[in-house]
């Protein structure tokens, strides 16, 4: 859940469980909706949520996805995984102006930058994206559809330029998105709405303030 905006703390969980573990988990925890489709055009639209928690040296995020077609033609990591059925978490720590991009199409390869602005950015190298754990799941719907789910296992060491970095200690500034921009229907999903003319995910004052909860052992 993200009760007012807090991220709970989830214990026990830090390199003992299994992905599959923690995807039962957060299937627990509160859905948050991707609510938002800023640019909207028309047609089928996808649904997705996420969850979200936190452990001493991880985040753990799992989304939730239905949509009518998926791609997942990319499968290197720092890949343009955006052209892909994907999903996105956008992170900004303690102030800093500038952030991570976390994107992942629907197989978990996985694509994150840092840097201020969408022009001016820095690959996390592939040797910390291995670090990712993730699970995926695809089933078909009665309707035609399209379910999928993504459980992701973040390590701290992904925020590879923020080395003291404390979850608990932290506050953050973060947005939540679905995109699919290769899709033969290409949509623009996000938690937080953003207010632009055309799509783009890359604008910090649409971030919202997050709070990692108290560490209750």
């Amino acid at each position: 859940m993200l009760t007012d905006n807090t991220i709970p703390y989830l214990n026990g969980f830090d390199d003992l469980h299994t992905t599959e573990d923690i995807s039962r988990v957060l299937d627990g925890y509160q859905r948050r909706e991707l609510a938002f489709a800023p640019w909207h055009n028309g047609g089928n639209r996808p649904v997705a949520a996420f969850s979200i928690a936190y452990g001493n040296n991880d985040i753990y995020l799992k989304y939730y996805v239905t949509e009518d077609a998926i791609k997942a033609e990319y499968s290197k990591f720092n890949d343009p995984v955006f052209e892909d059925s994907c999903v996105e978490f956008f992170i900004a720590f303690d102030g800093d102006p500038q952030y991570y991009n976390l994107e992942f199409n629907c197989m978990g390869t996985s694509r994150v930058q840092y840097g201020g602005g969408k022009h001016n950015r820095i690959f996390v190298p592939a040797s910390l994206l291995k670090t990712i754990k993730h699970q995926t799941t695809l089933k078909s719907t009665d309707s035609g559809n399209i379910q999928w789910e993504l459980t992701l296992s973040i390590p701290k060491k992904i925020f590879t330029f923020h080395p003291q970095l404390s979850f608990e200690k932290s506050r953050a500034k973060v947005n939540f998105y679905k995109c699919g921009d290769g899709l033969p229907q290409p949509h623009f999903l996000c938690w937080n709405n953003i207010i632009n003319g055309e799509p783009e995910f890359h604008l910090t004052d649409f971030f919202k303030e997050v709070t990692f909860s108290p560490q209750v052992i």
